[in-house]
């Protein structure tokens, strides 16, 4: 599902981000960690097609919904998370934009929903965009290496809304959940070192 995205042309700008936002860990602090964002998306989104145990299906997710309303759920992406991001610096600033589309084997989890898809039938969404000053001593070759190399994580703090459900053009749907994204965090795995955090 990473590769069926097209990136949205209008971006959802967010305020200047920063290292060491304490703001961020704050938010993480007061969320309830899932230990399998796959996991929580199946439960979530349910896949009750079976006419023999629909109706316990469908209770149990009924359940699980119920179970995480009005949570705050924070959740770690390591595979994958390099092909959601586009960095770039210029002049001790950078900019990272972020499809908010993430995949976690089968279902996605996005922020808000997809609006409508490409002329090849792939979910538009927009962007979230981080950006702020490089810090001091901090190099372009420095701030690529993570992204150059796919040493990236993801820490997602978020609020599940609902589902959504999209044709595609090969038959079948994508599906997901409809997040609102509270904190979004970017780690370097190799050194646990931030890169950039932003509370929305």
């Amino acid at each position: 599902m990473r590769r069926t995205l097209a990136l949205a042309a209008l971006a959802l700008a967010l305020p200047a981000a920063a290292r060491g936002d304490d703001r961020f860990d704050a938010l993480r602090s007061r969320a309830e960690r899932l230990d399998s964002l796959g996991a929580f998306l199946e439960r979530y989104v349910g896949g009750c097609r079976d006419v023999f145990t629909r109706t316990d299906c469908e209770r149990n997710v009924a359940s699980a919904r119920r179970a995480v309303h009005g949570k705050i759920l924070v959740a770690r992406v390591a595979d994958g998370a390099a092909e959601l991001v586009r960095a770039r610096a210029d002049g001790g600033r950078f900019r990272i934009d972020v499809t908010p589309f993430i995949d976690g084997g089968g279902f996605a989890l996005t922020h808000g929903a997809p609006a409508s898809q490409d002329a090849s039938g792939r979910p538009l969404i927009g962007l979230v965009v981080l950006h702020g000053e490089l810090p001091p001593g901090t190099g372009d070759l420095e701030f690529h290496s993570p992204f150059r190399t796919g040493n990236v994580e993801m820490e997602i703090v978020f609020e599940a809304q609902g589902t959504w459900k999209m044709r595609r053009r090969d038959g079948g749907h994508y599906e997901g959940v409809r997040a609102r994204f509270l904190g979004l965090r970017l780690v370097d795995p190799r050194t646990g070192a931030e890169i950039a955090s932003k509370v929305l």
